[in-house]
This record gives structure tokens, sequence and C-alpha cells, in this order.
């Protein structure tokens, strides 16, 4: 992807935080490392995307770093945003909630596949509406499965997630679209009738078992080799 490309992909990603808790975006500072080989062209591209975004969604980028590095090149960024809604923390879900995302998942997979450019935008209404209706919700950056992973160990609470149920982004497979993670759409835990008027897809269940799992279509756990992304690992 071109530098801008890749500026305006890490934004967005980190302005999925602020969508899955309701927040509007204000300001952002980002911290840029470049090996000394590179372009200043390529360093500005990544800014003009970043720039193009934020003024797409009412960010502005006020400040942050620059430094050299041997390699490869790292952006960091952080973003800060304001909510009138006090949003669920992840350990308030309770067993007994569905489970929904909010629209098609493995895009981003599918993306990379096929060397294609994916420009992801933020649901940052959305997520607003969402959080109003007092659903918990969290982003899909790192994958269906890894954040449901999350809410377990925040609350306690457990998931089954029926496989066929998850709609899919067009050209993705399965399992991609549990656990390849890097999505612009959210998933939220809350009551099942409040899922579905905010026409959330309906994926799952939390459970009073800690377990993730992820279920065909005879209620049978499958195995599930890659999980999503590991922070830490």
């Amino acid at each position: 992807m071109s530098p801008e490309d890749a500026g305006w992909r890490a934004l967005a990603l980190a302005l999925g935080d602020l969508a899955a808790k309701g927040a509007t975006p204000t300001y952002g500072v980002a911290v840029l490392a470049l090996p000394g080989d590179w372009e200043a062209e390529a360093a500005v591209g990544l800014y003009r995307g970043m720039a193009e975004l934020g003024r797409k969604t009412g960010l502005a980028l006020i400040g942050g770093d620059t430094s050299a590095t041997t390699g490869p090149a790292m952006l960091a960024l952080t973003v800060l945003g304001r909510t009138g809604t006090r949003p669920l923390a992840r350990s308030q879900a309770q067993p007994g909630w569905a489970v929904g995302v909010t629209g098609p998942l493995g895009a981003a997979a599918e993306a990379l596949r096929s060397h294609r450019v994916l420009r992801l935008d933020p649901l940052l209404g959305l997520g607003r509406r969402l959080n109003e209706a007092g659903l918990c919700c969290g982003d899909i950056s790192d994958g269906l499965v890894r954040e449901m992973e999350k809410f377990a160990a925040y609350s306690g609470a457990g998931c089954e997630l029926r496989l066929s149920s998850i709609p899919r982004a067009a050209g993705a497979g399965a399992l991609e679209a549990i656990a390849s993670g890097e999505e612009a759409d959210l998933v939220c835990a809350g009551p099942e009738e409040v899922l579905r008027e905010l026409r959330l897809h309906v994926v799952g269940r939390l459970t009073e078992e800690p377990a993730v799992r992820v279920l065909d279509d005879a209620g049978r756990p499958i195995e599930i080799e890659f999980r999503g992304y590991r922070h830490f690992a």
C-alpha cells in the first residue's frame, strides 16, 4: 500500500477503540521512527494519510515525535476523545447476554490475500448509538475470538460463538472472519432484544463458563488453531 494508505489505516485502527466506547475524536499524537534509507516523501505520505482521515472524523493531530531507527519503521498513535455516556467496561458483561457484530468480518484478511488496498472507516456514529443503548462494546482489531477472550478475562463470562451465524465479507473464509482481525466493525454484548432492535448480527451468547468456544451447527466445539493477534506472544 502507499504511505498515504498506511497512514490512514493506522489511524483508522486506533480510532476503532474510540468507536467501541462511543467517543467522539478530539486530538491525536503520532510517534514515527524511520530507517535512514526511507525517502522523506514516504514519511510525509504517512502524515498525509493520517491527516486526511483526521479531517473526516474531526480529529486534530497536535504533535508527537520523530526519530531514526535501524529498522523496521514504527508508527505509534495515541488518540483522545470525549463521550457524554459512560461506556460499560468489559468487566460489566453478564452471562446470558447475547453477542452481536455490526457487520461482515474478514475483509482485511481477504484484501491482504488479494494484494488489495482496504481503507477502513471507523464506525464512530454507530458506536455512539450502541453505547447510548447500554451495550458493552469492543473493537475487533485483534480478531473476534481474541476480543471475546478479553471479555472473559475481565468479566469471568465466557462465550459461545456459532460459526455459521458470523457474517462474512465477500471472499473471506469462516475462520478468517472469526480470527483475522483488523476490522472496522464492532462486537457488542447485551440483551438480545436490544441487539436485534439495533440490527446487529447476533452470533453467540455469554456463558457462566469462562471459556470461549466456537460451535458448529450441531453445537459441537470446533478446534481453532489461530485465535487472533496476541500482543505479547
